[in-house]
């Protein structure tokens, strides 16, 4: 079972092989690769490291520099998709979830308001989604 922020779930459905570094890019890759191959199996939402923070610069140990303000963006993705930290969705379940109440909505903006990478979110709009 893989550990999932919910903001996160945001990051994946964007994500246009840019990034942090050529490690994260790559780690980025390959956790996209692992959902996709395997969409009904669980995935446990949490708000702390997870796979994806693995090759992130700002993981410091077991937490994220950037502190409150990703911990604001996986409460607005839980509250938004009516989900709870720790509940454990498919990753199906929860691509369509983001999809329709955070994507289609219009509401990216709400999770992830100061997020340096939201103009770049922003232009692809959820391509990874859209076929789904």
């Amino acid at each position: 079972m893989i550990n999932l922020r919910p903001h996160h779930g945001m990051c994946i459905g964007q994500f246009m092989g840019k990034g942090y570094s050529e490690e994260f890019v790559a780690n980025m890759y390959k956790v996209i690769e692992e959902l996709d191959k395997n969409p009904d199996e669980g995935i446990r939402l949490v708000c702390s490291v997870d796979v994806i923070c693995s090759s992130c610069p700002h993981k410091e140990e077991e937490n994220c520099r950037s502190g409150q303000k990703v911990a604001e963006y996986d409460s607005t993705a839980l509250k938004l998709c009516n989900l709870s930290a720790g509940d454990i969705v498919t990753w199906r379940e929860f691509k369509k979830l983001v999809k329709v109440h955070i994507l289609e909505q219009g509401k990216l903006n709400q999770v992830c308001h100061n997020c340096s990478w939201l103009s770049l979110c922003q232009e692809c709009q959820g391509f990874r989604y859209i076929q789904d």
